[in-house]
């Protein structure tokens, strides 16, 4: 799984959220093999509010997800949760026999 992070501001403040959120990437989705890549949008520190936006290419289809939260580290959480659905729901449908 290639992980991207896209951001609008220094990303030098930034590299202890990457590592954060590379490590909770891969800790919950090592598993899937259907997972191509997962791509990271921050929006800066000029909002009262951070959102992450999360997209998620899988074989076939492209999945997204935001979270807002006070840190990006919350809005990621929210997000990545988000995620956790609607990829149970992918591999619901599409792997398991009928």
């Amino acid at each position: 799984m290639d992980i991207r992070i896209d951001r609008d501001y220094n990303a030098e403040s930034t590299n202890p959220f990457e590592a954060y959120a590379k490590g909770r990437l891969k800790r919950y989705f090592e598993h899937y093999n259907f997972l191509q890549y997962v791509q990271i949008y921050l929006r800066g520190q000029k909002h009262a509010y951070r959102k992450v936006k999360l997209h998620v290419r899988v074989k076939g289809k492209d999945v997204f997800t935001e979270g807002r939260g006070g840190q990006h580290h919350d809005a990621f959480d929210e997000a990545l949760q988000k995620m956790k659905v609607q990829l149970e729901k992918y591999k619901s449908k599409r792997y398991t026999a009928a």
